[in-house]
């Protein structure tokens, strides 16, 4: 498990498009960046830019591309201990162009916890070294669904209990009045993708140490002329930033497996060229389909439309009713 300071550093990468505010009991904490800045802006508590050494979970923010509508924010707790009970989070959205001191929605968010199995042993360069990236944070993952009726500034309070006390912590970040991603109901970018017949080996096509070869037999644009249903997932086992890449691949080679006959399954890897970690190069289908953070999994049904999408994490449950719900439209 990294340091609350590593964590930090870590979390920086998602600061591109959002800023997250974290505050322990004793006071506001800003993980914006890891240096220390005392000043706010108007005094409040969104504004603190100020890391506190003495917070005992860091949230992770999964979910990144954030746009009007109704949105499941996802997120994980660094520090999170495997033989640690999850605390219950109750999540407080806040529009703070609007007013800060009022919220908009509250809720308790969803805990899903990741197989045990997900972990150094499972996942590991294909030269037997382990990314920290490959490892999830924490001991699982975290879903809340929000509504965003406006672009600007919106903001997240996770109040934590557990039997131990309790934390504050706040993420703020930005929405846009359209995701960057390809979005629900358009057609599905057909990209002639390179599949396991262009290889001489799956490890150029994917950092998975335990690859499903049947995920890379067929390029999007050949699924997509099959007019099946499709499974597909863009994910990083290796380099993920957000650290929820190997849990999720593992999810979607579950369920692909119990529906391989009524549909299409297919994992693109996020870098061209996952066997150089030095050199990493986005890879084309990653950039023509415009995703601005790993994972994703996309349902797309028998005529190129997608019907389902999940950013950051997902479960085997929710993959499953998601497929069965677009398979069985097509039998009807």
């Amino acid at each position: 498990m990294f340091a609350a300071r590593d964590s930090l550093l870590r979390v920086g990468w998602l600061a591109v498009g959002l800023t997250l505010l974290v505050s322990a009991c004793a006071g506001d904490s800003n993980v914006e960046q890891p240096a220390r800045d005392t000043e706010t802006r108007a005094g409040s508590v969104w504004d603190v830019v100020e890391a506190g050494d003495d917070l005992r979970w860091l949230p992770v923010l999964a979910t990144r591309d954030l746009a009007v509508g109704v949105k499941r924010v996802a997120f994980s707790l660094d520090g999170l201990r495997a033989n640690e009970p999850a605390p219950t989070i109750r999540v407080s959205l806040y529009a703070l162009d609007e007013d800060r001191e009022r919220p908009r929605s509250v809720q308790y968010a969803r805990f899903i916890p990741y197989d045990p199995s997900v972990g150094i042993a499972a996942h590991g360069h294909a030269n037997s070294s382990v990314s920290d990236r490959a490892l999830p944070v924490g001991r699982g993952i975290y879903v809340a669904p929000v509504q965003l009726d406006a672009a600007g500034l919106w903001g997240l309070l996770l109040e934590m209990s557990s039997e131990e006390g309790e934390e504050q912590a706040r993420i703020r970040f930005s929405v846009r009045e359209r995701p960057a991603a390809p979005s629900l109901g358009e057609p599905a970018p057909s990209v002639d993708s390179r599949t396991r017949s262009d290889v001489e080996s799956l490890f150029e096509l994917t950092s998975d140490p335990d690859p499903e070869p049947g995920l890379y037999a067929l390029s999007i644009a050949d699924a997509l002329a099959q007019q099946r249903p499709l499974l597909l997932a863009f994910a990083t086992p290796a380099f993920c930033h957000s650290r929820t890449c190997a849990p999720v691949l593992d999810a979607v080679k579950t369920v692909w497996r119990e529906f391989s006959g009524t549909i299409n399954g297919i994992h693109i890897e996020v870098f061209e060229n996952p066997q150089d970690p030095q050199r990493l190069m986005e890879s084309e289908p990653f950039v023509a389909w415009r995703l601005p953070s790993e994972p994703w999994v996309f349902v797309i049904d028998g005529g190129g439309v997608i019907r389902y999408a999940f950013e950051g994490a997902v479960t085997e449950a929710e993959l499953r009713s998601a497929v069965e719900w677009v398979v069985q439209d097509e039998a009807d």
